[in-house]
């Protein structure tokens, strides 16, 4: 079978697709629901409707079924991980330069106290998101981002396109986040593993079929000794962890335990995957590899 590739440019990652030759034109599709996503959720965008959101808080918003679903799978995601995976860490990163004009500058540490300090007090008191299912409507007190598994609902969604189309045959990479799929069990795609030293080497690879695979590190979004990858308890980037993979059924699992695993640190990170049963791959800032026994991975030399 012959594939052919389309890449672009979406929710600033480097996104490409793979197709038999046959079903390259629903990448088009494919780009479009990309775009629809990132004009919807980035809290880099002002027009966004997150954004909209986030500028108005204490008050109810009427909101789409979507935004619904997403939050909600984001508050699960908090309880199942104990809290690791947080969606309302945007005045943080802002806080640590990582802001919607991209300064990479540290705001004042005056600055930074005080805001903190009001902000851990009405947290303490009020809970930061509220979410009326019924009448689709959200109440924040505290700005969110839903960059911690973005990727991976863009690959699910992509994935439902295309099999909504018979396409049983695709590889759709999102910044690393890859759900591959062959309608032969038997066969597979390959997958290499990013080295979290060199953004040139691999460290192993692993064969992916109808399964997801997520991947964080600080490499990719770091500036000066800060990066983008908090703990939620200490809202200061984690410092244990050089980089983990995680497998898992749907995109926006293996994305969302990438991050709240990352975050977590090394020993916690394992005890969690344990507990949770989530395939794993980490590396330790010492370069302590722990490899869960699901996780079918040939290292490199």
């Amino acid at each position: 079978m012959n594939f052919l590739s389309r890449e672009g440019e979406y929710l600033g990652s480097h996104f490409e697709i793979k197709l038999p030759e046959e079903n390259i034109s629903l990448c088009d599709e494919c780009f479009a629901e990309l775009k629809r996503i990132e004009q919807e959720y980035s809290r880099f965008l002002d027009t966004s409707e997150l954004s909209k959101i986030n500028s108005k808080l204490g008050i109810w918003h009427d909101i789409s079924p979507e935004f619904v679903s997403l939050v909600k799978k984001a508050l699960e995601f908090n309880k199942l991980t104990n809290g690791n995976f947080d969606i309302t860490l945007k005045s943080s990163l802002d806080s640590l330069g990582y802001d919607k004009n991209y300064s990479f500058s540290k705001k004042s540490e005056i600055r930074e106290h005080l805001i903190s300090r009001i902000k851990n007090k009405i947290q303490n008191k009020l809970n930061p998101v509220v979410l009326d299912e019924k009448h689709n409507k959200i109440l924040l007190r505290k700005e969110i981002e839903l960059g911690g598994f973005g990727k991976g609902y863009c690959l699910d969604r992509l994935s439902k396109i295309l099999e909504s189309k018979s396409v049983t045959n695709y590889y759709i990479n999102g910044g690393g986040d890859i759900y591959a799929k062959k309608e032969d069990e038997n066969d597979s795609w390959t997958v290499l593993l990013e080295h979290p030293d060199d953004s040139e080497r691999a460290i192993g690879q692993i064969n992916l079929n109808g399964m997801a695979i997520a991947g964080s590190a600080p490499n990719r979004r770091k500036w000066g000794k800060y990066h983008h990858l908090l703990n939620s308890k200490t809202k200061l980037p984690q410092d244990s962890v050089k980089c983990i993979f995680v497998l898992a059924k749907t995109g926006i699992e293996a994305d969302a335990h990438a991050t709240s695993l990352f975050t977590a640190g090394f020993d916690e990170g394992i005890k969690l995957a344990n507990k949770l049963s989530i395939d794993i791959l980490i590396v330790s800032k010492e370069d302590k590899m722990y490899i869960s026994p699901g996780f079918k991975v040939e290292l490199f030399s």
